[in-house]
């Protein structure tokens, strides 16, 4: 059973990634990780802070704006470790105007230092990608 208090640690520092992504606050954003964490960003793995930090800001470079919704989670906490995972609603358009609605889950693994929780490793995934309509392509998890 998780302590309340790991509970909300570990909401919290979804809480502050996501919310760094929406402001896009790159320091806030890269302050949520392990020093040697890894980002599998559909199937193309980095590894490393400054590694994850430089593909971050290539990725938000592309968008006009992205703003990130994450709903439901489910943790596992074993002392300064912890496995879980995250469903998010995102919704995305790039300088040209063309809109998206990304319905996506992050798979992850966290350690504490220091008595912070941090990333240690995120692989995320589409389960949808496409027009707000939902008329697109469905891959459940």
């Amino acid at each position: 059973m998780n302590s309340p208090e790991d509970e909300m640690a570990l909401r919290n520092l979804m809480g502050r990634y996501s919310d760094a992504v929406n402001r896009v606050d790159a320091d806030a954003w890269i302050a949520t990780w392990a020093e040697d964490a890894v980002w599998n960003l559909l199937g193309n793995p980095v590894s490393g802070k400054d590694n994850i930090l430089a593909l971050w800001k290539q990725m938000m470079s592309s968008f006009e704006f992205a703003l990130m919704l994450p709903s439901t989670c489910l943790f596992e906490v074993d002392g300064d470790t912890a496995s879980g995972h995250w469903y998010l609603t995102e919704y995305t358009r790039d300088p040209e105007g063309a809109a998206s609605t990304v319905l996506s889950r992050y798979t992850d693994t966290y350690t504490r230092e220091e008595g912070q929780w941090l990333f240690q490793s995120r692989d995320y995934s589409f389960i949808y990608n496409g027009p707000a309509d939902l008329s697109g392509t469905y891959t459940p998890p």
